[in-house]
């Protein structure tokens, strides 16, 4: 690595910088490792008191020879001009970090999830974190969910298959873009959106307050022990509240997420009328993603046990049950990554869902009728009538320890071929 300190004046469109002398969360921007592309870029740099940066000049453009008026000029007239041959890593608007088989999908939620854990490092730190970067997670976030929300979610059943005990960061950033599906599918508006998505992000900040042990095997603690972990809510308030302009929905949200609309909830026990709806989305989600997330030594539910388990949940009037079907049509009975079993004797994996017909998802069949493996999986949109005239529906729901399936591969190959 080739570095090099420079004053912001020095910096132009072509230079890959890698530091800022301005703390990340006083920036919009998620990372401080980025490809300059434009000079729009370095205005909005200036604007947000940034006066030093260091650049990697084996990424990126070097200090010119020529004097800086006409480098900057020659960068911008190279930055606009569509004809002119980019280096083999900066093509197709790759930043050169990126390999050239990544796709949006993954580099978003790989940038999103390093941000989050910035973020839940300073509140560690005692440092609230701002309005700005916070947004700017969510809006990216909201924006590639928008322009494809079956990646997203696919993405997330990833990670949970790969990371074999999800951290509390994790969880924040699945439990937002969960929120921000649901968000979404009840229509409400953008900025509306955004605020469950930052309250999703944020719903347990408390929980940097109390000890990493207590943490880490909440889901086992009963007595003290449990009472204590639950004022992860007022705590979570309380450090929000120090940095001004967080929204009171926000806030709420926080204080909220765990109020049950039966009043069995905590830390108020409120009922439901007296519950904030988007604190009731965040609710569900943290709910759902709780139980299909390894925690110390609780395994993890199969995804459409969750489901039924959220149903029964409503049922029993802890969530309101128009909710509930919100969820359950957002991510379906049988959501992405579940393995299941086909009237046809075909075994095959959930990798998309249809809202509106929601026992008939996207799924990708792995196996003939005797159990042999296809050479090449499937797809097969179980909504849609087949050219064989072949009727598929789902016979069951199969535990892929059980078949010793690693459904991993799979969705890796359905978001690679999406990309």
């Amino acid at each position: 690595m080739a570095t090099k300190r420079i004053a912001i004046e020095q910096l132009v469109p072509g230079m890959f910088i890698i530091e800022m002398d301005v703390p990340w969360y006083r920036t919009p921007f998620l990372s401080h490792k980025r490809l300059i592309k434009d000079l729009q870029t370095i205005q909005l740099m200036k604007q947000h008191g940034i006066r030093m940066v260091t650049i990697d000049t084996s990424k990126g453009c070097d200090l010119p020879s020529e004097p800086s008026t006409n480098a900057q000029h020659a960068a911008s007239q190279r930055s606009t001009n569509q004809d002119a041959p980019a280096p083999p890593d900066q093509k197709a608007g790759r930043t050169p970090e990126m390999k050239a088989d990544d796709h949006s999908v993954t580099v978003i939620y790989a940038q999103a999830q390093e941000a989050v854990e910035r973020i839940f490092e300073d509140l560690e730190r005692g440092i609230s974190p701002s309005l700005e970067p916070t947004k700017a997670i969510v809006s990216n976030v909201l924006a590639q969910v928008l322009i494809d929300r079956a990646g997203m979610v696919t993405q997330i059943a990833i990670q949970k298959i790969k990371q074999f005990d999800r951290s509390l960061t994790a969880h924040a950033l699945d439990t937002c873009i969960l929120s921000l599906v649901v968000a979404i599918e009840s229509e409400l508006d953008q900025p509306t959106q955004e605020k469950v998505g930052m309250g999703a992000l944020l719903h347990d900040a408390g929980y940097v307050r109390l000890p990493r042990n207590l943490v880490r095997k909440r889901e086992e603690c009963s007595g003290q022990d449990k009472t204590l972990l639950e004022q992860h809510c007022k705590l979570g308030v309380t450090l929000l509240s120090e940095h001004p302009g967080m929204h009171e929905d926000v806030l709420r949200i926080v204080r909220e997420h765990h109020e049950r609309a039966d009043g069995s909830g905590f830390p108020a026990g409120l009922g439901n009328d007296h519950i904030s709806r988007l604190a009731q989305i965040v609710g569900i989600v943290d709910f759902y993603d709780g139980m299909v997330s390894r925690r110390g030594a609780r395994p993890a539910m199969i995804p459409h046990d969750a489901v039924r388990q959220l149903f029964l949940a409503g049922e029993r009037g802890h969530f309101e049950k128009s909710l509930v079907e919100l969820m359950i049509r957002s991510i379906g009975v049988y959501p992405v990554g579940s393995l299941v079993r086909l009237n046809t004797g075909e075994q095959a994996v959930v990798v998309g869902v249809n809202p509106q017909q929601r026992l008939k998802p996207l799924v990708k069949i792995t196996t003939d009728p005797q159990g042999g493996s296809y050479a090449t999986p499937i797809e097969v949109d179980l909504a849609i009538p087949s050219l064989d005239h072949t009727v598929r529906t789902v016979l069951r729901v199969l535990d892929p320890a059980q078949e010793r399936v690693n459904i991993g591969i799979h969705l890796d190959q359905a978001l690679s071929r999406a990309a």
